[in-house]
């Protein structure tokens, strides 16, 4: 017994530190997501508008920000509420908190999003039909943005139905489940439909209407969001309604539709996106993903009977820059896509891009003595959008880690020890007016101006830094409700030596196993009870 004491509490020891690792993470995430919405925000809370950039000299902010970095602060609420339901049961004072604000003021940003809103109606590849959708700049009253052409593109609509489905996995406000599903609808009717000379579908969406290239950003960010779609309407059971109404292309050239299972349509789409994707734009050579596939952007049409309709483009050669954000969107969705199906493929694919990205994406610096990694940033903060690409990245490592798979642990630990270094050099060396300097390791560099866009990225990578402390090394005895987490989806508990428990038998110290939707192993922890 005396020896069952001792391992118990040298276990304590550890998760105490463990704890007060993802607290301080936590509570550095609501410094800066609380900085940002009180310096980069202005109006009121029916007229709320974000600026475009912030002097930290002068403390005033200045332009507009695009409908993009406005989703940044809706990320950002999203994973602060994340890591506080997981800690609620050891930091119940810091949930009462902030919670219930946190949850109010993110309705607030979803009401102030309609003023970048605006409704068009769009010939694509299968149909003419109205859409309600995002434009890329603000209006001065709701849904009167314009949004024809290129001002609205299709990755600004996933970036957002991501945050309005964890948005309402967060809080159950059935109005984020109703924009999120239109805005997945929407991107879906962008799929590249029309037929090849053998009969199967040229694929991919292009980054927007209005253009023809089709880039890894607006493919990749789809999938997670599909996936968690499909979920919530396959949990109606035989309450799901076949309403979808799924067009699509007959050999003839012929325009038509059936109503489907939304559901279906969801995971279908997510395994479809996926492996375009993946069979067009990833860089063998190096093991992450190109930017684009290049085209004439002049679109065209053909008529079918009296109708027209969108035609197929070709599109160029794959190239660009090898953004963190790419690669990172592919990572989250072969997590998705493995948990959902227990396919090996994706589990081992999940692990190539991850050891890719600390190969590709990842530079060893020493500073004071100690080494560091840097990550890819830019020169000045009104230049480039580095810091966000790289927090897709890191949210997207706190998935893979939770897959199980030894190698994607061993990298995406790799990347998260990383940037918590990272931020944690920058928090203590940097901080200036509230917030942190795009380069986390060489300060500010005679610069004084900031984007809430960068700040709200740092917000959420400390939060989702929490919520992986918590994962790794769980604080509440039993575990917590977890939407999110791709890795443990059943516990099995056992004795030291190794014999299976019941739960009536769950008393003194035991192990318990978090089991991944492949069979395998994710991780173990071990109790005293």
């Amino acid at each position: 017994m005396r020896r069952l004491l001792s391992l118990a509490l040298a276990l304590t020891l550890i998760y105490s530190a463990s704890l007060a690792q993802q607290v301080e993470n936590l509570q550095r995430a609501i410094v800066l997501l609380d900085e940002t919405m009180s310096k980069c925000f202005s109006g009121s809370s029916t007229n709320l508008k974000m600026y475009d950039t912030y002097d930290t000299s002068s403390h005033r902010g200045s332009g507009v920000a695009d409908v993009w970095p406005y989703t940044a602060a809706l990320e950002a609420h999203c994973s602060v509420l994340e890591a506080l339901d997981l800690l609620k049961g050891f930091e119940p004072q810091l949930y009462a908190d902030h919670h219930d604000r946190l949850v109010t003021r993110l309705r607030s940003l979803y009401d102030n999003l309609a003023y970048y809103r605006g409704s068009f109606t769009l010939v694509s590849y299968a149909q003419q039909k109205t859409w309600r959708v995002y434009g890329v700049h603000r209006s001065n009253t709701k849904g009167t943005a314009t949004v024809t052409g290129i001002e609205n593109v299709y990755d600004d609509q996933m970036w957002i139905c991501r945050e309005l489905v964890r948005a309402y996995r967060l809080t159950g406000d059935e109005d984020y489940l109703t924009t999120a599903y239109n805005l997945a609808e929407y991107c879906i009717d962008g799929w590249d439909c029309c037929l090849d000379d053998k009969g199967n579908e040229y694929g991919g969406i292009s980054w927007g209407p209005g253009y023809n290239s089709k880039h890894s950003c607006s493919n990749g960010p789809l999938v997670q969001p599909l996936v968690w779609l499909s979920e919530i309407y396959a949990a109606q059971g035989e309450n799901e309604t076949a309403n979808y109404k799924y067009c699509y292309i007959e050999p003839d050239k012929s325009r038509t539709y059936e109503l489907r299972r939304p559901s279906d349509v969801f995971r279908e789409f997510a395994v479809k996106i996926y492996e375009w994707q993946k069979k067009n734009l990833l860089n063998t050579s190096t093991g992450v993903y190109y930017d684009m596939l290049g085209a004439d952007n002049t679109i065209q049409y053909i008529k079918i009977g009296n109708r027209q309709y969108r035609d197929h483009v070709n599109t160029g050669n794959r190239g660009g820059t090898a953004y963190t954000y790419n690669t990172g969107t592919m990572i989250a969705g072969s997590a998705e896509l493995g948990r959902i199906t227990g396919t090996k493929s994706y589990f081992d694919e999940n692990a190539r891009l991850c050891s890719a990205s600390v190969s590709q994406f990842t530079k060893t610096v020493t500073k004071d003595g100690e080494a560091y990694k840097r990550f890819p940033t830019d020169e000045k903060a009104t230049s480039g959008f580095n810091c966000w690409f790289n927090d897709v990245l890191i949210r997207a490592c706190v998935d893979a880690y939770a897959m199980g798979n030894s190698s994607a642990q061993r990298s995406s630990k790799i990347l998260l020890d990383a940037i918590q270094k990272d931020l944690d050099y920058a928090w203590e060396h940097y901080l200036q007016d509230g917030f942190l300097p795009i380069n986390l390791l060489e300060g500010w560099q005679e610069t004084t101006v900031t984007k809430g866009f960068h700040q709200l990225a740092f917000a959420a990578e400390y939060a989702m830094l929490a919520v992986w402390h918590e994962r790794m090394n769980p604080t509440s005895v039993e575990p917590a409700d977890d939407p999110f987490d791709v890795g443990a989806v059943r516990v099995e508990t056992y004795d030291l030596s190794g014999r299976h428990l019941s739960h009536s038998e769950k008393k003194g110290v035991v192990v318990e196993r978090y089991v991944c939707a492949d069979g395998t192993t994710a991780s173990s922890r071990v109790w005293y009870r």
